[in-house]
């Protein structure tokens, strides 16, 4: 385990041992033994993990420097105290909210699991899903997952499209789908990934020479058939509304503080709405694609 997570484990203890007091120094000996023997929550135990005097200390001089901690050397100069900071105290509430959030939980192992798959799986195989116990991203915010918290957000993953599970040969084993794969690439989080996938069509038209056949249902659709048609469609964007809409849009844009890149993407986006709402306007191809992919639906992850 890393010393990250050391850390993430100390300062639990160090709360639950302090009773979030900011003047009760702590000897961190004691919070070692916590952190080596168990977590807080009864259900979670872990093996023994061997922490030597090298290790403790730089755990400690990591949360000094962070400004978690603050540190004095007792009378006999050869050991020292802890106590948490208002930034400790802080920092330790919330590993411990985390830590009992079960949708953050979730979230968490929904992503490191498709990419933890994906670099531990060989080249056209599957990775035994029981080594994952022995990689760091088994802890989340100072405590391990469980076993069940496993098995339910593999299952999501496969039901999702972005793991193939085999449990034939005994204990399941995973592999990434090329979606899986995709997502492994992907630097940001799965539910930003899954946003940025193209939606299922709910019906497919075919056309069989002069017949036209409809299968399943085509909500908001336009069908016509025969020669010189003329048809008007509305797909229920109002023109005054749309071009309220980008007015204001316009007016508190300079106020968003955004990044270059969005700030580049929301002013082709309004310009591509003036385009909406006088489609006689010339434009270059490619213009209103930012427009195109924000008007599609998406599905949730």
């Amino acid at each position: 385990m890393t010393t990250e997570r050391h850390v993430e484990q100390f300062l639990l203890h160090a709360l639950d041992k302090s009773e979030g007091s900011l003047s009760r120094f702590l000897d961190p000996g004691s919070i070692m033994g916590c952190v080596q023997h168990g977590d807080l929550n009864e259900q979670q135990r872990h093996p023994i993990v061997i922490i030597d005097k090298q290790e403790k200390d730089a755990i400690v001089s990591l949360l000094v420097a962070r400004g978690y901690m603050s540190a004095k050397v007792q009378a006999n100069g050869s050991a020292y105290l802890v106590k948490l900071t208002g930034n400790g105290l802080e920092h330790a509430r919330e590993l411990l909210r985390r830590s009992g959030s079960k949708i953050e939980r979730e979230a968490y192992l929904h992503n490191v699991l498709v990419r933890w798959a994906y670099e531990h799986a060989p080249a056209g195989g599957s990775a035994s899903l029981q080594g994952f116990a022995g990689d760091e991203h088994w802890w989340f915010a100072g405590t391990q997952v469980t076993w069940d918290e496993v098995f339910a957000a593999v299952h999501f993953l496969e039901a999702e499209g972005l793991l193939r599970v085999d449990q034939a040969n005994g204990f399941a084993r995973v592999q990434p789908t090329p979606l899986g794969t995709r997502f492994a690439h992907f630097k940001q989080t799965l539910r930003t990934f899954m946003m940025t996938q193209p939606s299922q069509a709910s019906g497919v038209t075919n056309n069989f020479y002069d017949s036209n056949v409809v299968q399943g249902d085509a909500p908001g659709s336009n069908f016509a058939t025969g020669e010189n048609i003329t048809q008007a469609v509305n797909h229920g964007v109002d023109a005054d509304a749309l071009a309220s809409l980008v007015a204001q849009l316009r007016e508190i844009a300079p106020t968003l503080e955004l990044a270059q890149e969005d700030a580049e993407d929301l002013s082709r986006c309004l310009r591509c709405s003036a385009l909406i709402r006088n489609p006689g306007t010339e434009s270059r191809p490619g213009r209103c694609a930012v427009a195109a992919r924000a008007r599609t639906p998406r599905p949730e992850p």
